[in-house]
């Protein structure tokens, strides 16, 4: 094929830069994104129940929308500090118990990191400004998110929709807190504490 590339029920586009598709039936728990790939596509990994660890290159720049929904036994996936964007729906229903969202990332989308049923603890980047719709809802373990941007990013009330963050701390940069504790959605926490 003039435009694709095959390896090991793994689709690439020709110049190996985009991952465009892993095939669901895949059987290996284990999987290593080459270092060329600076794109994850469209549902690259979605619905691929064997796969129980991800590991990404630190040239990765993109991952779209769904690329890790529905990936109900993914428990390792670190996302690399070269990621600049991240689609919405993309790690939904995983089973991550914590996750660092890295640095130069600005926005997060609806259902992100959505029912994720052994989530405990999330990192969010100085960089964040805004989390649009269901970002970290239905997460019934979620006790810790830190926030390190020092003005509170714009969310909506269903950023946390089903998750217990009344009973769940945040931490925020130091002189922060009080921003926090007036800022729409952040201050439901049910503790805030500067760092």
């Amino acid at each position: 094929n003039a435009y694709l590339l095959a390896e090991n029920g793994v689709i690439f586009n020709k110049d190996k830069t985009v991952l465009l598709g892993y095939l669901p039936g895949k059987p290996d728990v284990f999987y290593t994104v080459p270092a060329s790939v600076t794109k994850l596509g469209e549902s690259s990994f979605s619905n691929v129940p064997a796969l129980t660890s991800v590991t990404l290159p630190n040239g990765l720049k993109s991952i779209k929308d769904y690329v890790f929904c529905d990936c109900p036994n993914l428990t390792t996936l670190n996302l690399p500090s070269s990621l600049e964007s991240i689609g919405w729906h993309s790690l939904w229903s995983i089973k991550v118990s914590s996750i660092v969202v890295p640095e130069n990332i600005t926005q997060l989308w609806d259902l992100f990191l959505s029912r994720c049923p052994e989530l405990t603890s999330v990192e969010l980047p100085s960089t964040l400004t805004k989390m649009s719709g269901d970002v970290l809802a239905d997460d019934p373990k979620l006790k810790t998110v830190t926030c390190k941007a020092a003005t509170p990013p714009t969310i909506t009330a269903a950023v946390f929709k089903n998750t217990p963050i009344a009973s769940a701390r945040l931490i925020v940069p130091a002189g922060s807190k009080a921003r926090y504790q007036a800022a729409e959605g952040w201050k439901d926490f049910g503790t805030i504490v500067e760092y």
